[in-house]
């Protein structure tokens, strides 16, 4: 498997980054202190914008793989989370996973 980059742009990222930002909120034990994910850059670490705690972090797992028709394993996720989890870095997760690449992996 390819290494997660997390710089694709265009806009089917865009939109995949739009979905995850809502799936993050509504996955969110208390979605009003997730809010700020909606607003924040795609490569700012998710711990720095919101208390991303290991509830969300399962929450938005199970959201993504009910959303986007995929299994996420535990060898995914730790690619995905490796040195902080970004919009960039899950949405890089999805398109590998999905093989919805577009030449951004």
């Amino acid at each position: 498997m390819t290494a997660l980059d997390p710089s694709g742009s265009g806009d089917h990222r865009s939109e995949l980054v739009a979905d995850l930002r809502e799936l993050i909120v509504r996955a969110a034990p208390d979605p009003a202190r997730a809010a700020p994910v909606r607003t924040c850059r795609e490569n700012e670490p998710l711990d720095e914008v919101i208390p991303f705690s290991s509830v969300i972090v399962l929450g938005t797992v199970v959201a993504i793989e009910d959303r986007f028709g995929i299994r996420i394993t535990r060898a995914d996720l730790a690619r995905a989370l490796e040195g902080g989890v970004t919009l960039a870095k899950l949405a890089a997760m999805v398109e590998e996973l999905s093989g919805e690449s577009r030449g951004c992996i």
